[in-house]
């Protein structure tokens, strides 16, 4: 700014001093002209008074004499007597001094007019003016006397040149003196100006730093107070301003770290972080209300991996849900690999201590320690990876994991502090469904044997059977019935008895497939059902379970062996009914015949059972 001042400055100055040189020559030369033309028109009169009394007087010869002395006067270069036509002819031939010799002359004698010019070269300067004189009474002189013309008719004229160079000259050291004074009080005005307006440059320009920094979020910047007058206040008032918002937005995020228990990613400029905020709180606000109105956990985990996949643009990504029974990891979804391969090892599937976040409870970032996690099945030396842990209940509930390029590395660590906000709003919401999935699980399992109860049977009867006709399947029905156990708990009583269904239920769980159901039906009742078999099959399976309960006996307490054996029906639905309730009462028939032919067998139902029963 201050060069742009003096600039300004100097343009001004220049433009003064134009102006006064242009002035100062301009009024020179009027002045000049004007003093010319009356000293002329003095000497003109001289001149003619001069020579008409010289003419009275009849001692005109002495005209030369006195016209060579006009030369003595300063600054008249030139005096020359013209002669008229008229005079001529009354007076005879003029001198050669005497004839006109230009056509201002000429015109003068003419018109009768007094006429001058000025010619003005670079080192002369000459003013000549020309007055006629014409035939009138002057100062009691009658030209008309003497001259045979009419009145006012031309008889002459004086020519004057007088040299105006040294009135040029003396303008031009004066305009130039002018010019000097002018420049040391110009000059004067501009060093004080300067020091006068140094503090108000010094504020414009912070001004101007702090307002850029400001339009790019930073407010750090401040204003030196150096005048007491309006600038200054300005400046003040500008740090006040900008005081307030630094620690308005350093509030907010304060807050927000409070409110979502991390900070976030900062580019320097408070107004773009702070909108960011305020953008991603109102999603994350938006996400909860969602999630909160989810049926089931299923579809909270859906919302994640949309949010993953859709919203932050990851394309290689795990959620895992940590099995807190069984101490076991399992994947709930995996982006970027192929078939059923996920991106850490088969491991922590099995154990899930060998999950380096669900561990130690703290997120595991590859940028740390290259390869930091060994069950991480990628390659670790090529590609990144960040491990999340989120929390449900007060204990580790899962895992969410992000695999990237190196290069994407920036863009990771911008992301990750909203994906914690997200997913800390999913937990409670997670911690919730899963509650009412464990509950609900318990309504649905037997307590006692840790089998799936009657309820259970009434909820999915519809739905598997459904799932059976619709793949053109097979759904194999077993009714088991231990033999003589009333006599267990008459004997034994009931705790041995209650030991006794655990013990047969887990001989039946493990000799079926995981996806097959087992069921306490009722008392010692036991219903499998086999999912997606061929009929041949069915009667195999119960066969194994006979066997498997016959060969395996229950040690109670005194080293004393309690044998047991079971009674079997079986039913195949749909080839015994297009109704499941219908097929399962089919097995119950069945399994009532196996006891009225001696028990510890098995007996596949057939329709002229359900024709001649009896019971």
């Amino acid at each position: 700014m201050k060069k742009k001042l003096a600039g300004k400055y100097i343009l001004t100055f220049s433009i003064v001093l134009i102006l006064i040189f242009g002035i100062s020559m301009y009024t020179y030369r009027e002045i000049a002209i004007k003093n010319s033309e009356d000293q002329a028109k003095v000497v003109a009169e001289l001149v003619r008074d001069t020579l008409t009394s010289y003419m009275v007087m009849g001692t005109i010869d002495k005209r030369d004499v006195f016209l060579d002395s006009i030369y003595q006067i300063h600054k008249i270069k030139e005096v020359r007597v013209i002669r008229s036509e008229s005079v001529n002819k009354q007076f005879g031939p003029p001198r050669s001094k005497e004839i006109p010799i230009d056509e201002l002359e000429k015109v003068v004698l003419t018109e009768g007019v007094t006429k001058d010019i000025l010619k003005e070269g670079i080192r002369n300067v000459e003013y000549t003016v020309v007055i006629p004189y014409k035939a009138e009474l002057t100062k009691g002189v009658n030209c008309l006397s003497c001259h045979k013309a009419k009145p006012g008719e031309v008889l002459g004229a004086i020519k004057l040149t007088v040299d105006l160079t040294p009135t040029r000259n003396d303008a031009l050291n004066a305009a130039a003196l002018s010019i000097l004074l002018a420049v040391g009080v110009m000059f004067g005005l501009y060093k004080y100006s300067m020091r006068f307006s140094e503090p108000y440059i010094r504020i414009f320009k912070q001004s101007k730093e702090v307002l850029s920094k400001a339009l790019h979020g930073d407010f750090s910047g401040r204003v030196d107070v150096l005048t007491k007058d309006e600038a200054g206040n300005m400046a003040d008032m500008m740090n006040k301003a900008f005081e307030n918002l630094s620690y308005t937005f350093t509030d907010i995020e304060e807050k927000v770290r409070a409110m979502i228990g991390y900070g976030v990613l900062k580019s320097g400029d408070v107004l773009k972080d702070t909108s960011k905020i305020v953008d991603e709180l109102l999603r994350i606000y938006m996400f909860k209300r969602v999630v909160e109105k989810d049926a089931t956990k299923d579809q909270v985990y859906s919302r994640i991996i949309s949010l993953l996949r859709d919203y932050m643009s990851f394309d290689k990504f795990s959620v895992y849900e940590l099995d807190s029974k069984k101490n076991a990891i399992k994947p709930i979804h995996v982006e970027g690999v192929e078939g059923d391969t996920t991106w850490c090892n088969s491991v922590i599937f099995e154990s899930a201590d060998e999950c380096r976040a669900k561990r130690t409870g703290m997120d595991v970032d590859s940028t740390e320690y290259t390869c930091i996690c060994p069950s991480f099945s990628g390659e670790c030396e090529s590609i990144n990876y960040y491990c999340i842990p989120f929390y449900t209940g007060g204990t580790i509930g899962g895992v969410v994991q992000i695999v990237y390029e190196k290069e994407m590395e920036p863009f990771i660590r911008m992301m990750i502090p909203y994906l914690k906000g997200y997913l800390n709003e999913a937990s409670p919401v997670l911690e919730a469904k899963g509650y009412m999935d464990m509950l609900r699980e318990q309504s649905l399992i037997d307590q006692l044997t840790g089998l799936y109860n009657r309820r259970f049977l009434e909820e999915i009867s519809r739905k598997l059977s459904a799932q059976i006709l619709r793949r053109n399947s097979s759904l194999g029905i077993l009714m088991i019935d231990m033999d003589y156990f009333k006599q267990v708990n008459d004997v034994y009583g009931h705790d041995i008895g209650d030991k006794l269904l655990r013990h047969v239920a887990n001989i039946i769980k493990s000799n079926i497939r995981e996806a097959d159901i087992v069921i306490r039906y009722g008392g010692e009742e036991i219903l499998v059902l086999l999912v997606d078999v061929d009929r041949d099959s069915v009667e195999k399976v119960a066969e194994k379970i006979r066997q498997a309960v016959e060969l395996n006996p229950l040690e109670i307490s005194g080293g004393e062996v309690l044998r047991k054996t079971v009674s079997i029906g079986i039913s195949v639905f749909p080839a015994d009914s297009d109704r499941i309730w219908q097929c399962i009462k089919f097995a119950d028939v069945a399994l009532y015949k196996a006891k009225e032919l001696g028990r510890n067998r098995i007996v596949r139902f057939t329709h002229d059972m359900w024709e001649h029963k009896e019971y």
